[in-house]
């Protein structure tokens, strides 16, 4: 969690998805049943050593180890199931706090035997309100098919190599992790992947045990057709392959995979297939690199996992041209059809599968996919977009690559080619630019990399500079870059602009007249033709 993002959720105050706590030196039943309230609704997020009207009092330092021990025994002991989640530690102001990220769940918990909900704000002790319990039962198991019961799955239809594959993995990424001492029976047991049948009153593993870890012919008798991942790669434009008729040669696709494997199997075998028929690209940054393809496309095809429905019957498949990918998986249901990319809302569909794929380090956090696309996409293509479509229960994804115009300007290049010379690198920007993101096609943080402006607002932030070229109001600004929130805008859009002398008032002695209205400066002037190549 970075600690500007951090300040700006606190600023905002509670809501029903954020909650603060004011504990110091320990943590008290009221963390916990927030969790477990937060864990039966809608996920969100619960930060230690902050009173309730947003004053930051932080967590006692001489007490933190204690605190994170009885934290993780909680988890482990008093929540029925156990979910494992561990603390961020976070220094603000010279104080620290605790941030807990929580995600939906799609079991029902219970902490110390009593299951908590959220209405609003507030947590309710639902335990003894059958119909209420029963209602939250049903909401459960139609959010997703990953806790169907399996009662009748034995160890033995299990593949050893997938859980070995997951603790190489997890090795790498922290050494020291507890499922690395689990035997692979207790490490199901211990992380919400043994429930019971609200209806049937049976016990057994979950389906999301037989998706991550079994073999072939188990997941077939599972869930025998809707399981199948489809990868192919056509060596054509997708408008040109749109146009061919059905029987002309290059509707045929040049590479093909049809996985039936493990999720753990199948994202390498996706990422194989990636590194066979997409060009690499790398950002050069004095003696680093980092490997374009991967970052992003890794992102894409770990979405595609662990947001799908595996009961529903659309197909899965990830879909590539010479100049777009496009990945499709099922959804059970889906709020808005029109949804864009930046609008899209961001909920764990699969936490048992998005869980393992975190401790594996395939995934960052919540939310991490949707960031790590925006930020590496103009890398991969100066003029990338993307697009959602979502119909008839199917969630369609898509990114349009490739455009080679541009490459030098980010300082990319294909590498291929062993022995190939790299081409000169672009002035190296401040070690602050490069850290808050500089992974942006962004003037502005070149020459200001200290500038107060958010990395998210970044565009918008030279959208205004270039309207403003003649002077504008508040309200059309606004308008230009899609804002609704005028606090929000002024904040982290119009203050550092006005700060940086980029931007100006018409009239600078009452800021807020009705007739205010902002123009771009001769300073601003220039950036907006400064080069970046």
């Amino acid at each position: 969690m970075d600690v500007k993002e951090l300040k700006l959720i606190i600023s905002r105050g509670e809501s029903p998805f954020v909650e603060f706590s004011k504990c110091t030196t320990e943590l008290t039943d009221s963390v916990f049943q927030s969790i477990c309230s937060f864990f039966n609704k809608e996920g969100g997020c619960l930060i230690v050593g902050v009173h309730d009207f947003g004053k930051i009092v932080g967590v006692a330092e001489m007490f933190i180890e204690n605190m994170l021990k009885k934290f993780a025994y909680a988890m482990e002991h008093e929540f029925s199931p156990s979910f494992p989640l561990t603390p961020q530690v976070v220094e603000m102001n010279g104080r620290k706090l605790f941030y807990i990220d929580i995600p939906q769940s799609l079991q029902v918990h219970r902490y110390k035997n009593k299951v908590y909900d959220r209405v609003g704000r507030d947590v309710c002790d639902i335990t003894y309100s059958y119909s209420l319990i029963e209602n939250l039962y049903l909401r459960k198991r139609n959010e997703s098919s990953e806790n169907i019961v399996c009662p009748f799955l034995r160890m033995s239809e299990l593949d050893e190599m997938a859980f070995y594959t997951m603790r190489k993995h997890i090795a790498v990424v922290r050494p020291d992790h507890p499922w690395l001492s689990l035997s692979d029976e207790e490490l199901l047991h211990t992380n919400g992947f043994w429930g019971k049948d609200p209806i049937s009153d049976k016990e057994g593993f979950v389906l999301a045990a037989v998706l991550l870890f079994g073999k072939e012919e188990t997941i077939h008798n599972y869930s025998p057709v809707t399981y199948r991942t489809d990868a192919i790669y056509r060596n054509v434009s997708y408008d040109k392959f749109s146009q061919l008729t059905s029987d002309y040669p290059e509707r045929r696709y040049d590479d093909r995979d049809i996985i039936f494997s493990n999720l753990i199997t199948s994202y390498s075998r996706l990422m194989k297939f990636i590194q066979r028929n997409l060009p690499k690209r790398v950002l050069n940054k004095g003696t680093t690199s980092v490997n374009i393809r991967e970052k992003l496309l890794s992102e894409i095809v770990t979405n595609m996992i662990v947001h799908r429905e595996y009961t529903c019957q659309s197909p899965c498949r990830l879909l590539i041209f010479s100049d777009k990918v496009i990945t499709e998986n099922g959804v059970s249901s889906f709020g808005d059809r029109h949804t864009t990319f930046d609008s899209l809302e961001i909920q764990t569909k699969n936490p048992l599968i998005t869980q393992v794929f975190q401790e594996m380090g395939w995934i960052e956090e919540r939310g991490s996919g949707k960031k790590n696309i925006r930020k590496y996409a103009p890398f991969y293509d100066k003029s990338f977009e993307i697009e959602l479509n979502i119909q008839e229960g199917r969630f369609v994804f898509s990114i349009t690559y490739g455009n080679e115009e541009g490459l030098d300007d980010l300082s990319l290049f294909p590498s291929e080619a062993k022995g190939a010379a790299l081409p000169p690198s672009s002035p190296e920007p401040s070690a602050e630019s490069y850290r808050r993101g500089l992974l942006y096609d962004s003037r502005l943080l070149i020459a200001y990399p200290d500038i107060e402006v958010d990395v998210s607002y970044i565009d918008k932030a030279e959208s205004v500079l270039e309207a403003c070229m003649k002077p504008l109001p508040i309200q059309d600004m606004m308008r230009i870059t899609r804002q609704s929130n005028r606090t929000r805008f002024r904040k982290n859009i119009l203050r550092p602009l006005l700060k940086e002398g980029l931007l100006a008032m018409r009239i600078p002695t009452k800021p807020s007249s009705p007739l205010q209205t902002y123009f771009t400066t001769e300073k601003g002037k220039e950036l907006l033709q400064m080069s970046l190549g």
